[in-house]
């Protein structure tokens, strides 16, 4: 399949604007070159579908930049994504694995660390020897700061600081939800309406979470680069890897002005 961009754009039914600024920010990689003409094959229609599959199960485009990145890195999408295809698109099914398997996953994995890991509540040491990994990203996010020399105890630390503090927000929010939504439903016996508010705001909360947190660890990790040594680097990295994009109802893609 040889296509041109206005091709592209036509089987994709994207505008042509919104395919160069999936250029720009690297969700789409380039044409094939002939001449001055940019070629484009089977492989970039399949990417457009993709990245309209996971528009459609709410990541942003923030979150599609990252996953493909990591995807064209190597990691397994499967992994990535969970193997759940219900709407609450950034939720994971847990995993349960075998101790071949997470040191398959964690090669620098010794039995202190495993005490370490299930302190931080990343693994659930099971009975029968096996392991259930509530959040596989979040293991992958482990390994890939081992794998680029990071000590895996700095890595677990990390990863325990976030669960405590999502720890302390869920324990803070479930008692807003109690008392102003649960008692007064059901008090009025409408238990009902209760659970149906509380299966749609789960995927809306995931969502909006999940969003909130990118925006504040971003602005929290500029702030306080401005008092480290290296905090240039650490600027730079970060304006690299943001996509500051907005899109509108039809999925056209501008540029995000701050």
């Amino acid at each position: 399949m040889e296509l041109t961009i206005d091709e592209l754009a036509s089987r994709a039914q994207l505008p042509v604007r919104t395919l160069r600024e999936y250029h720009s920010m690297r969700l789409l990689p380039p044409p094939e070159r002939r001449g001055r003409v940019g070629v484009y094959s089977s492989l970039h229609v399949e990417r457009l579908a993709l990245i309209g599959r996971l528009q459609r199960r709410g990541y942003s485009l923030a979150g599609i930049k990252d996953l493909l990145a990591a995807w064209d890195a190597g990691a397994d999408m499967t992994t990535l994504l969970g193997v759940d295809s219900a709407p609450a698109a950034l939720d994971e099914t847990p995993q349960r694995i075998t101790g071949a398997e997470l040191r398959d996953r964690l090669p620098a994995l010794t039995a202190a660390a495993i005490g370490q890991a299930a302190g931080a509540g990343l693994l659930v040491p099971l009975p029968d020897g096996h392991y259930l990994v509530r959040s596989p990203a979040l293991l992958a996010l482990a390994a890939d700061g081992a794998r680029a020399g990071l000590p895996l105890a700095t890595m677990l630390d990390l990863i325990a600081g976030l669960t405590q503090g999502i720890g302390a927000l869920a324990d803070d929010f479930a008692g807003h939800v109690v008392e102003q939504i649960a008692r007064p439903l059901t008090a009025s016996g409408d238990g009902e309406k209760l659970q149906s508010l509380l299966q749609r705001w789960r995927v809306l909360l995931l969502q909006g979470v999940a969003s909130i947190l990118a925006d504040r660890l971003g602005a929290a990790l500029l702030a306080r680069a401005d008092g480290e040594p290296g905090g240039e680097l650490l600027r730079a990295a970060i304006g690299r890897i943001q996509v500051g994009a907005i899109t509108d109802a039809a999925g056209t893609i501008r540029r995000r002005r701050s």
